[in-house]
């Protein structure tokens, strides 16, 4: 099959200050202005405008959907470009290929099974570099080892990433069971999209691309391929042991939750709706606006982000930092926003010992941390004093430690914390053949540890859980992921346990953090630095990068002795009170009082008391020996407490 393509040519900009060349255009948030927009166009041209028989470059997309000069078209209601161009530029999907964490990561494979080197790279070139790996295989012009690492490197189609038509060419054949980037591609040069009525004049004439609509691409199953991944497990001596190891799950997991049943799809969260619709194409000018999804694809890993924007000229990108510091900064948006809650409520205890459950909810429509298995997820918790001395600290992190107190092997899915040097670590862990943790994943074989937190709706019951199971230690857990019993709450609760002596008052914090790599998942392929420049190049640019975890959710409570969370009545403490006591409300539930008042026997409002002051203790040393009335009130009701002062 061929075709003619017929690229508009951009004019040169003539007044482009040096600021902008250095630093880029203005945060793709906001509105453009006409020269702002014709220089991101420019700036655009940086992008792949190779030509395949089945794909085509993402330059050869920017003449009709980069930022709009004009302003009319692909914007949002408020003028915000909307541009898919602009947006993808600086996402993981864009710079897939360049990504030198996964170019280091399939050169270790490779090195630690050297005779399956070639089919390691054919299979991970499939996602990541789709336009090259699907061009060259369906061409026929793909070596006897398939598409390499090698093959990659020269070729621009497939250092695009997953461009605009590695997407947008994908058919709806069977897509549900797809795995390990077995795409369907078109051969005709149909470009599916979520516009319902596309003209298709302009775009079949200058790309050679004919747009039409296809349902398809509004649903979660055209992510399933890439997002279904499994490994042939390979032994110690790198021979294959007749067994499948399912390595990323995250569509699977997704089918296995409430948000399937919801038809809340992967583009729901990853490809938000403009409001209102936009105009799809600045040409031609007759367009009218339609249903729009952002094409924000965003998941969870800044890090890598910021790497890439730091290292971004090594790296040969083509986003401007202001684009990466956007995408980033939806990142950890979606990350603290829509990913998970988390609660934390004081539990009954005999005095100077402590007890706190934290509850940690995935709001996610898969794990939580889901994807490539180097993710984690861990609480930390802190105890406080009355003076803001710490009394108990577990999960700190350090740059040099990482996770303070984790086990050198296999840190366990706790169900009570009673150690600092005990830590909650939310993560996949993969055992080789003789059942050691392993960062190879073709020696993946067992499932050492999956407690990475399941959607909401996720059963031991569905079809689809052989391949998404819970692992070992948390499927004994009768919190996780169950409410009074009942599977699917998505959720894990566990209790830190901690005995200070302490007898004043407690403040407890419990932070949920994530980290997307890990120093320990990537320590073993820096010891193959030597055998690889590229493995080399990324501990270069990890050695220096923050890799400070990124606060997911924070959650804070108040530890009051003597507190009964099953108590219908407030309480005070002591009674009587003696001499240089103080007097001091005992909490029942989460409901406050509004007014605190206290009153003699006779009835005589002596003093109101502020409820800080209540809570932590409140001198009555003035008041005379006898019996009074302390009167709480509350929105529907009142309670009266008889106290003595000896």
């Amino acid at each position: 099959m061929t075709r003619h393509t017929y690229i508009a040519l951009f004019l040169p900009l003539v007044a482009i200050g040096l600021g902008q060349l250095l630093t880029g255009a203005e945060n793709p948030h906001l509105r453009y202005g006409k020269d702002e927009a014709q220089w991101m166009r420019w700036r655009m041209g940086e992008l792949c405008t190779e030509e395949g028989v089945y794909f085509t470059g993402s330059g050869n997309c920017v003449n009709c959907h980069a930022p709009d000069p004009d302003g009319e078209a692909l914007v949002d209601e408020h003028g915000a470009t909307v541009s898919p161009v602009a947006d993808w530029q600086a996402t993981l999907m864009a710079n897939s290929a360049r990504d030198p964490f996964w170019q280091a990561k399939v050169d270790h494979e490779g090195l630690v099974n050297p005779t399956h080197r070639e089919s390691i790279e054919n299979l991970c070139t499939a996602c990541h570099a789709p336009q090259g790996y699907h061009e060259a295989h369906l061409t026929g012009t793909a070596g006897a080892n398939g598409y390499t690492m090698d093959d990659l490197m020269q070729d621009d189609l497939g250092l695009d990433g997953i461009g605009c038509t590695a997407c947008h060419s994908i058919d709806d054949d069977n897509l549900a069971g797809r795995s390990n980037g077995d795409l369907p591609i078109n051969d005709e040069n149909v470009s599916w999209g979520g516009f319902e009525n596309p003209w298709d004049g302009l775009m079949s004439g200058q790309t050679g691309f004919i747009p039409v609509f296809g349902e398809h691409m509004r649903n979660s199953e055209v992510c399933a391929s890439c997002h279904s991944l499994y490994t042939h497990t390979q032994d110690l001596q790198g021979e294959e042991t007749g067994q499948v190891f399912f390595e990323q799950t995250t569509y699977l997991e997704w089918v296995n939750s409430a948000f399937n049943a919801e038809n809340v799809q992967c583009q729901s969260c990853h490809m938000p709706l403009v409001e209102g619709g936009a105009i799809a194409a600045t040409q031609p000018n007759w367009l009218f606006p339609q249903r729009f999804g952002k094409h924000h694809l965003v998941g969870g890993n800044a890090f890598m982000l910021k790497l890439m924007r730091d290292n971004a000229v090594q790296l040969n990108l083509s986003a401007t930092p202001v684009q990466f510091d956007s995408t980033i900064a939806r990142t950890v948006a979606s990350l603290q926003h829509q990913t998970a809650h988390l609660k934390v409520r004081q539990l009954a205890t005999s005095p100077g010992e402590w007890a706190f459950e934290v509850e940690v909810e995935n709001l996610a429509g898969h794990k939580f941390p889901s994807g490539y298995p180097a993710r984690l997820s861990f609480i930390e918790f802190i105890l406080t004093g009355p003076e803001d001395d710490t009394l108990f600290h577990s999960g700190a992190w350090s740059p040099a430690n990482g996770i303070n107190g984790r086990d050198t092997g296999l840190e366990p899915h706790w169900n009570e914390i009673t150690s600092p040097d005990q830590v909650q670590i939310y993560e996949l862990v993969l055992g080789d053949v003789e059942g050691a943790t392993t960062q190879v994943l073709e020696r993946a074989a067992i499932l050492l540890k999956d407690n990475r937190l399941p959607p909401r709706g996720f059963s031991s019951q569905h079809p689809t859980y052989d391949t998404v199971q819970v692992g070992p230690m948390a499927a004994l857990d009768a919190d996780f992921n169950r409410l009074n019993g009942e599977e699917g709450s998505g959720a894990d609760r566990l209790i830190y346990r901690i005995s200070t002596g302490e007898t004043s008052t407690v403040h407890a914090t419990a932070r949920l953090h994530y980290q997307a790599v890990p120093k320990r998942w990537v320590e073993a392929m820096f010891d193959f630095a030597d055998q690889s420049e590229r493995i080399a190049a990324f501990e270069s640019m990890y050695a220096v990068s923050d890799r400070t975890p990124v606060l997911v959710a924070e959650a804070r409570s108040t530890g009051w002795p003597g507190f009964d969370p099953d108590a219908t009545d407030w309480r005070m403490a002591p009674n009587p009170i003696l001499s240089g006591q103080l007097l001091r409300l005992v909490p029942a539930g989460e409901e406050m009082p509004s007014a605190i008042e206290l009153f003699d026997l006779s009835g005589r409002l002596i003093r109101t008391v502020d409820l800080s002051d209540a809570l932590v203790g409140h001198s009555v040393e003035d008041f005379a020996a006898g019996n009074y009335l302390i009167r709480l009130v509350f929105e529907d009701r009142t309670q009266s407490i008889r106290w003595m002062k000896g």
